[in-house]
């Protein structure tokens, strides 16, 4: 039985993991994917302190280095379910079940789809939900992003390197990234805007070969030709299974208190799975530090 399992391998999770067991607790962290979630995906980072700029694949695996070192046993394994009973915690995951006196619910969240006609068609043939995972696949190929904040700018920055060309979809006037990412854009002359646009179709049979997207403003559809389309469309929460021994808002994010505490005495939940106003690295760090030493202070009392 471990001291702490900690649900997800994120920024929330690895740091939960190095505060613990600086604190003397063993510690289990079980991640379905690979560890460093959604700062894995992204491409460049310029707002962590102490780097001017790295990139996200780089912290990851230097975050995952680090609790390496420490001695946190880390397991590959999709979480299924969990349950409380006489005072232990049992995990269910593929792998197997596991028992921990105390859990930290750092899962994140999901990359958000479209749900129009041909995305499951032509998933992992042509439409990516990551740009640095699979923007190699569609060097010197036109490709579009969908999208308008700061996910989408950033992957079509990314994209804008090593393919001929980018649209960028989106059904505001302007896009909702910040200005450093307007800025990075307003230089790049592959990257073409589509503003009141909105996607209606994959297209393709065995690949993708096209886009169909509507002008929400004139009713004129057109047909996009591309290798490839990246979705930019938003996060969502993933806590079905934790839904009895947790809170949810009506968004599906997972309330806690300050000391990120969930309804359930010795569970705690950290970083983007939870409700909060900012989801970025820095509040991810912050959370997994208070919810490992809120687990710390509830074994001691």
């Amino acid at each position: 039985m471990y001291d702490l399992i900690i649900i997800g391998g994120g920024v929330a999770g690895m740091t939960a993991a190095v505060y613990a067991k600086r604190a003397g607790m063993s510690v289990l962290i079980l991640e379905k994917g690979g560890f460093g979630g959604q700062v894995a995906l992204t491409s460049t980072i310029e707002n962590y302190p102490s780097y001017k700029e790295i990139e996200g694949f780089e912290l990851a695996a230097s975050m995952k280095a680090q609790i390496d070192a420490l001695g946190v046993e880390s397991v590959s394994a999709d979480v299924t379910g969990l349950s409380k009973a006489d005072g232990v915690f049992t995990v269910n995951a593929a792998s197997g079940d596991y028992q921990g006196k105390t859990v930290i619910i750092a899962n994140g969240v999901k990359r958000r789809e479209l749900h129009i006609e041909g995305e499951d068609k032509l998933r992992g043939r042509g439409i990516s939900w990551c740009a640095v995972c699979d923007g190699g696949f569609f060097r010197r190929k036109t490709v579009a992003v969908i999208g308008a904040g700061n996910s989408a700018l950033g992957d079509a920055i990314y994209l804008s390197n090593i393919c001929e060309k980018v649209y960028v979809i989106f059904r505001r006037e302007q896009p909702t990234a910040s200005k450093s990412y307007l800025d990075k854009l307003a230089g790049l002359s592959n990257v073409i805007l589509m503003p009141r646009h909105i996607p209606l179709a994959f297209i393709g049979e065995k690949r993708i070969t096209s886009l169909k997207v509507k002008n929400i403003d004139t009713g004129e559809e057109r047909e996009l030709e591309v290798g490839g389309v990246f979705e930019a469309i938003g996060l969502i929460p993933d806590n079905e299974i934790f839904k009895d021994l947790v809170e949810l808002d009506e968004n599906g994010y997972i309330l806690t208190d300050s000391e990120m505490k969930t309804k359930t005495e010795g569970l705690f939940a950290a970083g983007d799975t939870t409700q909060k106003q900012l989801r970025q690295i820095v509040t991810a760090c912050a959370d997994g530090a208070v919810a490992a030493t809120s687990a710390h202070h509830y074994l001691n009392s």
